[in-house]
């Protein structure tokens, strides 16, 4: 609306209150170029019209609608009224300058449709009410009932726009977009599809690269020091698995050790795994003369006769590991009533390899207390998650005191597993922990860094 407006606002801005023959023609010059006015009028501060595209005339303007203008904070508003030249209703625009001179702009309703239709959806029908009078669409082929309908007012203008939905409308527009839905709804079946298929086809992809890996030994060894906090004694490490695979990128360790757990590969991973702690002994002798390095084994490996007489022919090929090699045995399930004597069994040759032993991530898992009993670990290593609210959470204060005490008691050395700030430190000296691991120190580093990193802390 307001560009009809600032059209009005031109033709006061170089009006006179005169309606000479200049002043005619320069009305008959704005109608012609108008996009919206047919007819111009100009009218003094007693709102009577004194001039228009014709000539010179004398009209009066009704009371109502001089009511608006005065009214409004911008001199201006809309009507409805009949008009000689343009019919039945016309629709007027006034505006009222700052030196009193008015204009007003008659144009044929169709004018109008061009300022409503483009917010308004096709074939929708409104009436536009001003004043008294009212202005409609065309209503052609509206022969159902109304299913909604919008009101927008303006009270200053007395204007109001009413907004219908009939239902047969509805449901030609429903009809139109039944082909639209089929190929939306295709096209959704294929995309799924297709996701469905990619997703197989990466499972796929991921467990044939990861047993490529391991049969390859593509599967990369870092190593994270275990630092003491007992003045004199060594640092200890632990070897971690990693790969980067061409077609995955970075996989982490969890998936390959599930993927492999599913594929039946765990055993050859621990021993691959293995054998490259042992070609990294072999590689730096002089530097890890003193240094024990732990590797994580899975409960059912141990579980097999085939264990520990393949673990012997690995010390056989590699006796750099007789007296540094300890396996780190995680919390991944319970032991039953058969299973229990035989993990001791097991447990009883591996420590006659002078081979440590650690239970991994103690307190998340299936471990008992009564295994503790009957077979002691070397170590106890505290998972990450009491560490992480240690600070927060005096019931994990308790517990690690708790635990603490117990490894005392049975003879095992304490590490605690995620330490990352000094204050997580501070905290675990005070439980008694013996041992701490983390990125505090250090994160896990491929082999030559882990060197360079020894050097430079002379733990080498």
């Amino acid at each position: 609306m307001e560009g009809i407006f600032s059209e009005l606002k031109r033709v006061v801005d170089n009006a006179q209150l005169s309606c000479e023959e200049d002043d005619v023609k320069r009305l008959k010059r704005l109608a012609f170029y108008s996009d919206t006015f047919k007819e111009f009028g100009l009218f003094d501060r007693d709102f009577r019209v004194f001039c228009s595209n014709y000539g010179a005339v004398d009209i009066p303007i009704f009371s109502s609608i001089v009511n608006r203008i005065e009214r409004a904070a911008e001199r201006k508003t809309v009507s409805l009224v009949h008009s000689k030249s343009l019919g039945n209703p016309t629709l007027f625009a006034f505006y009222q300058g700052e030196n009193g001179i008015g204009a007003n702009g008659l144009a044929p309703p169709v004018r109008f449709s061009t300022l409503i239709d483009p917010i308004i959806l096709p074939n929708y029908f409104y009436e536009l009410t001003i004043g008294k009078r009212i202005l409609s669409s065309n209503r052609n082929g509206i022969d159902s009932d109304i299913w909604n309908k919008e009101v927008v007012s303006l009270d200053d203008w007395s204007m109001r726009l009413d907004v219908y939905l009939p239902s047969n409308l509805y449901w030609q527009r429903l009809h139109s977009l039944i082909p639209f839905i089929f190929i939306g709804w295709l096209f959704l079946f294929f995309a799924f599809y297709n996701a469905h298929l990619i997703g197989i086809y990466f499972r796929r992809s991921l467990r044939h690269c990861v047993r490529r890996a391991i049969k390859n030994a593509e599967i990369e060894v870092y190593f994270q020091p275990v630092v003491s906090l007992n003045p004199g004694e060594p640092l200890e490490l632990e070897a971690l698995l990693r790969w980067k695979s061409l077609n995955h990128g970075q996989v982490s360790p969890l998936v390959v050790v599930k993927v492999a757990s599913q594929l039946g590969l765990m055993d050859e991973l621990t021993w691959l795994v293995i054998r490259k702690v042992g070609a990294f002994y072999r590689e730096y002798p002089d530097q890890l003369i003193d240094i024990k390095t732990s590797v994580n084994v899975d409960r059912f490996s141990l579980l097999k006769e085939s264990f520990a007489p393949k673990l012997v022919s690995i010390l056989e090929e590699y006796p750099e590991l007789i007296g540094r090699l300890g396996l780190e045995v995680t919390e991944t399930s319970a032991l039953n009533h058969e299973e229990l004597p035989v993990m001791v069994s097991r447990f009883e040759q591996i420590t006659a390899l002078g081979i440590g032993l650690s239970v991994d991530d103690f307190g998340t898992g299936y471990s008992g207390l009564d295994f503790l009993r009957r077979f002691p670990y070397d170590t106890l290593k505290l998972d990450q998650v009491f560490i992480a609210n240690l600070k927060d959470d005096q019931f994990t204060r308790q517990v690690l005191t708790s635990i603490s005490i117990l490894a005392k008691e049975l003879g095992m050395k304490l590490v605690a597993e995620g330490v990352e700030r000094e204050d997580q430190l501070n905290d675990v000296r005070l439980l008694g922990v013996d041992r701490v691991q983390g990125y505090y120190f250090c994160k896990p580093l491929p082999k030559d860094q882990i060197i360079t990193w020894m050097t430079f802390n002379n733990a080498v």
